[in-house]
């Protein structure tokens, strides 16, 4: 047998390119997508905080703005969490100022939103922590707050015509937040109530519990207030072991698994993780030590595959743009100091979010991914899986190259892009998008083959976008 070329095997283990003819080396694994199966129908796809809170202080200029509209085209960014505070336009007596400069920063991020057809998730923060006080109002369960909230969401919807703004969260994080959970539920029933009043109750459904990192919440959410609410979100910050060992998929599968349990409707509410991030490195609510690592793309991607396995029917990283608040670091790129840079963990995120478009069937896998992790999906949903496109994301957390064969039975031959990310490449063009590693015909029916290096993530899609 011919001698290998040595530079070829070091790009092999490398890059993590397909090998057709690759027999030798660690065990193979075979991941066979089940078309029967489908996990998740409507995907709604991953997205991204993005707050305005911060952008008057920073001094976001048109320009910049330009610069992060931009990015957030690339991704095809299909919905965003954005932060609201009544404060913002309310003004006390009874007054509403509709033009100030929190309100007008809002709604330079609806309109992309809703020029790009995302799905919004609007978050009132609170209204009880010094920061967040709101003229006549005394706490979560008063009245007047809920009449406040509802005034603000019939005029962004009817007057401002956000159709985009499809969730509505009641503060952010209530078990910080307030702490009470009674008060924070009475709350949810008040803006319930000024939503029906209002007509809106059928057109914007509440998003709850919103909580962190505390499981008491989810679950009285689903026994307590199912009939007020019509998706289901947490937050959750995972630890890097969590993540590794695939425990993060166990924890989901139990969270979406009780709510099915419990709530009788719950098939028709989405399950949304509303924020999503690594605890290793924390310093909340500021930013994360690790956030500027190769490994958070990693991460991050790990991550999504295993809620997105388990079911859940978006995933939201926390978050898009240092510049949204702050003195915060948790962005994909740096703040306006330090030029907008992107980090290394908006090449996974945006290749996620741009090749997992809302609509896209989410499948399982035989056998199930343990380690490699797979995320497979056709788009558009309505078409035969088949004959749709396809995308896949491996990633390969050991600290070895392990080859994978991808099979879809009876799946087309198609050309597929490949994306390679890891400590050795990252291949962009001169905006800091990704570009593919390589372009490859993939049998589907018959099976291709990858050779996933030691700590990547490879991104395979037949998908054009522009």
């Amino acid at each position: 047998m011919r001698a290998l070329c040595p530079l070829l095997v070091l790009g092999w283990l490398l890059f993590g390119i397909s090998l057709p003819g690759f027999a030798q080396g660690p065990q193979l694994f075979t991941a066979e997508i089940d078309t029967s199966q489908v996990i998740c129908w409507w995907f709604l796809g991953f997205g991204a905080e993005w707050d305005s809170y911060g952008y008057n202080a920073a001094g976001i200029t048109d320009d910049d703005f330009a610069t992060i509209r931009q990015r957030v085209e690339w991704m095809h960014l299909p919905l965003a969490r954005i932060m609201m505070q009544a404060k913002w336009c309310y003004q006390g007596d009874d007054q509403y100022d509709w033009e100030s400069a929190q309100m007008r920063s809002l709604y330079r991020n609806l309109d992309v939103c809703q020029e790009r057809g995302m799905t919004v998730i609007l978050t009132e923060w609170g209204c009880e922590p010094e920061w967040l006080k709101t003229p006549d109002v005394q706490n979560v369960a008063d009245p007047k707050y809920a009449e406040i909230i509802a005034n603000y969401m019939d005029y962004l919807i009817n007057r401002k015509g956000y159709s985009c703004i499809e969730f509505f969260v009641f503060v952010n994080e209530p078990n910080l937040e307030v702490g009470d959970w009674e008060r924070w539920a009475q709350g949810v029933k008040n803006v319930h109530a000024a939503f029906q009043k209002r007509g809106l109750a059928d057109k914007i459904p509440i998003m709850a519990p919103d909580q962190s990192n505390i499981d008491i919440w989810h679950k009285r959410t689903v026994d307590e207030l199912h009939d007020f609410i019509g998706a289901y979100g947490l937050h959750h910050y995972a630890f890097e072991a969590m993540v590794r060992d695939g425990k993060l998929f166990d924890y989901f599968i139990g969270a979406w698994g009780y709510t099915f349990n419990n709530d009788p409707n719950a098939g028709y509410k989405p399950f949304i993780i509303g924020e999503a991030g690594m605890q290793d490195g924390a310093q909340h609510p500021y930013g994360n030590r690790n956030i500027d690592a190769v490994s958070y793309g990693v991460f991050m991607a790990d991550y999504a595959i295993q809620a997105a396995n388990a079911g859940s029917s978006a995933v939201i990283a926390w978050m898009l743009d240092d510049n949204s608040h702050p003195n915060f670091f948790w962005g994909m790129w740096r703040n306006k100091p330090h030029a907008l840079g992107l980090r290394p963990w908006y090449y996974t995120w945006s290749l996620l979010s741009r090749y997992f478009p809302p609509g896209a069937k989410i499948y399982y896998l035989k056998p199930k991914a343990a380690a490699p992790r797979v995320l497979a999906a056709s788009y558009p949903g309505e078409v035969e899986a088949p004959q749709a496109d396809w995308t896949f994301c491996i990633v390969n957390n050991a600290d070895e190259a392990v080859p994978i064969d991808l099979r879809v039975p009876f799946g087309p031959v198609c050309d597929m892009k490949q994306y390679v990310f890891n400590s050795a490449t990252a291949k962009t063009d001169t905006n800091g998008f990704p570009l593919p590693f390589d372009r490859i015909e993939c049998d589907l029916d018959q099976g291709t083959r990858i050779l996933c290096s030691a700590n990547t993530v490879v991104v395979l899609t037949s998908l054009e976008r522009d």
